[in-house]
């Protein structure tokens, strides 16, 4: 029969293909596998559109490699690169394995579909997961090649598509290419996160294209023009189908694990991105329609040589079926109606949402002082009451005050002094005043060091370090704990800087600390006997990952280290809210809030009547609280701006994303509003751009009377 189907031409093959697929159950199957071992909160959005187009998503979280039994089961791969990390490394994130190809070559030859979803690098360089791609695509004969370079496109930062939406280094969008195989893929350009440039050997191949004015920046080197390169591309390989494009565009409608700097805050067009990736995803389910790809170009036969890598592959041959723990989760994460109400509000924010300045307050440092602190603090709460804000959040200093031991009596009598000045500036406002923890002015002991990689350390801290809770939360948190009972009206919480400036603490779920924690949190079982526990605590950080990786014991590892932080922050919390009741709590990240360690933080911290603020550059954010609800995490939500790439007169229209999607905004950081403010049209003053901001808020209610 295969000797018969070989000799017709490939169209009748396709089509034969399709009837035999359409009556196979996996022909509705897609597996997921994500090198970074995502949280599914992290996919949901992704698999949503999949699932839309009539796929079961089953995510495989914490065996993220091909088994042989996977070939039988599923007909699409949806595989999504990592950062690199690779074996060598002793952070959370996997790498393709020389058995991965393998099995990749067989997936296609059988008729199936893959998605390689790489991961974009605006620096250059490439990580080794998007080398491996390339290398793979090019001993296929694929006739598409990944870039090294991410693409920008400035001039799409005041409008446009995914423009004029806070951009630092903005993203262009990307447009659906003409004539596509797609039914319905839409005609406008749409925001889809971070691309790099393809290169196909047929323009045929392409499925969408950049701007006219996109360009890269190589490193040390001249831009350099990418006008209307591909970013979204497809190849014929025998029966099967390969789809390339970058995870980042695939995650383009939810939570990214590297969020584009361009967040589109006009929501309409994220309708084009769902209805370009919905017809992505069907077109993958009707292999009669592949034929309009033609077959790539003739190519030598040869061996995949993987020895120049940048980094060393893992020569590991393909298991027959995933380890015996390593489940499945179906995506997207069902939700129950309750989860879906929006969360109340606490009393002090109102209507008018949160409206946060976030910040370092160099008046507030100890080397500030007379004269020069007071101008600080003038210019402080002038720029608050112009644009109508209702908080200042941003580093108290509390651990110099807390350090007892290393910090001079003189700079723990400043803080207190600067404490005073600004809270009594403060109280003949409406403001309110967030002051937050800085994890990076912890004291960090020598032999503490986070062992990022082999034969490499990093100055960072353990997140379950005892001395971390005990020397540096512990005592932070208490001194601004005790400073919101002296002043309750004007501080309503305090915050937690989940990514200081300088040094933050470590997620790497295997540092030493970590490691000892999280084993004596895993039961005793045939799979982890008390001999075996003992032969993993005295692993060395290399080899920590793999070991748990072929065992099954990744994911109750995971479950164990966000459990561990969740106590630990429980019980911080307890005694903060008797040192001040009711006190409130706050945290700010400008990257997903979805690692283990911030994770438990939001579940420890947050209950059903007291939720905490979380502050990200999350956008469409309310699904993805709805599910984190039903884990014990309870939090409402202000999206970062950025005022230098948002139109002065842009603001007004903000309000459906700031106060429709979210619960409000925070814009930052504080030096640079007051130094050095800019719109998108340019440099500005700082009352300038108080009142521009001020516009988004003019059709709320008015703000309460000073106290």
């Amino acid at each position: 029969m295969l000797g018969v189907l070989r000799s017709v031409s490939p169209t009748v093959r396709l089509s034969v293909a399709f009837l035999f697929a359409a009556c196979q159950p996996q022909a509705r199957r897609l597996l997921l596998l994500d090198l970074a071992l995502s949280d599914p909160l992290a996919l949901d959005a992704t698999a949503q559109l999949w699932h839309d187009a009539g796929y079961t998503v089953e995510y495989r979280r914490f065996y993220p490699h091909l088994t042989r039994a996977d070939l039988a089961h599923y007909h699409t791969l949806l595989l999504l690169g990592g950062g690199g990390g690779g074996r060598a490394s002793a952070r959370a994130s996997d790498a393709l394995t020389a058995g991965d190809l393998a099995l990749l070559s067989e997936w296609v030859d059988g008729g199936g579909v893959v998605v390689l979803g790489y991961p974009a690098d605006a620096e250059g360089g490439g990580s080794l997961d998007r080398w491996l791609m390339n290398r793979w695509l090019a001993w296929k004969g694929a006739g598409i090649t990944i870039d090294d370079y991410g693409l920008r496109d400035t001039a799409q930062s005041a409008g446009g598509a995914g423009g004029g939406g806070g951009a630092f280094d903005p993203q262009p969008p990307v447009e659906p290419q003409r004539n596509l195989p797609l039914q319905d893929p839409g005609f406008d350009a749409f925001p889809a996160g971070r691309n790099h440039a393809l290169l196909t050997a047929s323009d045929e191949q392409v499925l969408a294209r950049t701007t006219r004015t996109a360009f890269v920046r190589p490193p040390a080197q001249k831009p350099a023009a990418r006008r209307r390169a591909a970013v979204v591309a497809a190849s014929r390989l025998s029966d099967g189908l390969v789809i390339v494009v970058s995870r980042h565009a695939l995650s383009a409608l939810g939570t990214d694990t590297r969020p584009s700097t361009t967040p589109t805050l006009k929501l309409d067009d994220l309708a084009a991105t769902q209805g370009f990736l919905v017809s992505l995803a069907r077109w993958t389910r009707r292999p009669a329609e592949w034929a309009r790809i033609p077959p790539p170009p003739p190519h030598g036969h040869h061996a995949l040589v993987l020895s120049d890598a940048p980094r060393p592959v893992a020569p590991a041959p393909p298991r027959l079926e995933p380890p015996g723990r390593a489940t499945v989760a179906v995506l997207p994460t069902p939700m129950k109606p309750a989860q879906e109400r929006r969360q109340r509000l606490p009393d002090w924010i109102g209507r008018g949402g949160q409206r946060i300045v976030w910040g370092h307050l160099a008046a507030l440092s100890p080397a500030i002082f007379g004269a020069p602190r007071q101008r600080g603090l003038d210019s402080l709460v002038a720029f608050l009451e112009a644009g109508a804000f209702n908080g200042f959040a941003g580093d108290a200093y509390a651990a110099t005050l807390a350090d007892t031991l290393h910090a001079a009596p003189w700079e723990r009598e400043a803080v207190r002094n600067a404490w005073k000045q600004l809270g009594d500036a403060l109280e003949t406002t409406s403001l309110r005043w967030i002051p937050a923890v800085e994890p990076s002015e912890f004291r960090i002991p020598v032999d503490t060091a986070v062992q990022a990689a082999a034969a490499d350390t990093t100055a960072a801290w353990c997140a379950l370090d005892p001395r971390y809770w005990a020397e540096g939360m512990g005592p932070s948190y208490r001194a601004l704990a005790r400073l919101a009972a002296t002043r309750v009206d004007l501080i309503p919480a305090v915050a937690l800087d989940l990514d200081p400036p300088a040094r933050r603490p470590s997620d790497d779920p295997f540092c030493d600390a970590a490691w000892r924690a999280a084993l004596a949190g895993l039961p005793r079982d045939s799979v982890l006997p008390l001999d075996r526990a003992e032969r993993l605590a005295a692993l060395p950080p290399t080899a920590r990952y793999d070991s748990l990786l072929e065992s099954g014991l990744l994911g109750g590892y995971y479950a164990v280290l966000e459990q561990a932080v969740a106590d630990r922050a429980a019980a911080l919390r307890a005694e903060l809210r008797r040192i001040r009741p009711g006190l409130g709590f706050a945290f700010l990240t400008r990257r997903p809030p979805l690692d283990w360690y911030t994770l438990g933080l939001l579940r420890g911290f947050s209950t059903a009547d007291a939720p905490v603020l979380l502050w990200s550059p999350e956008v469409r954010p309310r699904e993805l609280l709805a599910r984190a609800r039903a884990r014990g995490i309870v939090a409402v939500h202000a999206v970062g701006l950025a005022p230098a790439w948002i139109p002065a007169g842009a603001w007004p229209r903000l309000g459906r994303v700031v106060f429709g999607e979210n619960d409000g905004f925070w814009i930052g950081p504080l030096q640079a509003l007051l130094s050095a403010p800019r719109a998108a049209e340019g440099p500005l003053s700082p009352d300038s751009l108080a009142r521009a901001i001020r516009r988004l808020t003019r059709a709320l209610p008015p703000a309460p009377a000073a106290r």
